[in-house]
């Protein structure tokens, strides 16, 4: 469990009086945060926390002053309570809990959201019927049906969309086009415009999509 919340005026006491030395550099590649770790006790906790106080020093290369220095507590239990890595092998729970692990994942907490995101774009936000069974089945369905469009997009539409398009956009730009349906004794011609057949690559799309990659090995 990694968490943060509000930082309490005795923690931002206790480590402006913590020296200097005692923090450690933790750099993404792209900005460059100072870090200090310490165990950490509410009033009704029963029991100590680790905790890592972060500040950011650089943003690229400008270096943050103080007052533009937004700072932050990561609370967490990893390396605390063996409990919560008893499932995972030792090579993954050795890997969770260094600190630079453990700030890598409470930076990427943003990142969390955007598969609800895409499900709710491609979906609905709330769910139709006033019964939790009913809800269930729908929502099981909806699943489904995500996986199957994010299989699509990576299997069909890679060269034409990024991957992480959301539906929406797909909808508007591989599937919202004009096009025209003629029957003929030889079988069934869907036309679209010479600038769709470019755009999309129509052609390609239309082979991969006679040829699907199997789901299962």
């Amino acid at each position: 469990m990694i968490c943060t919340g509000k930082i309490y005026d005795h923690v931002k006491d206790y480590v402006r009086a913590l020296p200097e030395e005692g923090w450690e550099i933790y750099d993404n590649g792209h900005q460059e945060w100072e870090y200090v770790e310490f165990g950490y006790r509410y009033d009704s906790w029963k029991k100590y926390y680790r905790a890592i106080y972060t500040r950011p020093a650089y943003e690229g290369e400008q270096r943050l002053l103080d007052f533009a220095r937004p700072d932050n507590i990561i609370i967490t239990n990893l390396g605390v309570n063996p409990s919560v890595v008893k499932g995972c092998c030792p090579q993954i729970w050795k890997g969770l809990i260094p600190v630079e692990s453990i700030i890598h994942s409470h930076h990427q907490r943003g990142a969390d959201e955007l598969p609800h995101r895409g499900l709710k774009d491609f979906g609905f936000e709330e769910l139709p019927f006033k019964r939790f069974t009913p809800n269930t089945a729908f929502f099981y369905c909806m699943l489904i049906s995500f996986f199957l469009f994010e299989t699509f997009k990576e299997d069909v539409l890679e060269e034409v969309l990024p991957v992480a398009s959301y539906a929406t956009t797909v909808r508007r730009r591989a599937v919202d086009f004009a096009a025209k349906i003629i029957t003929t004794s030889r079988g069934i011609i869907l036309k679209v415009t010479q600038a769709v057949m470019d755009n999309l690559r129509f052609d390609k799309l239309w082979e991969r999509c006679q040829n699907p990659i199997p789901l299962c090995g």
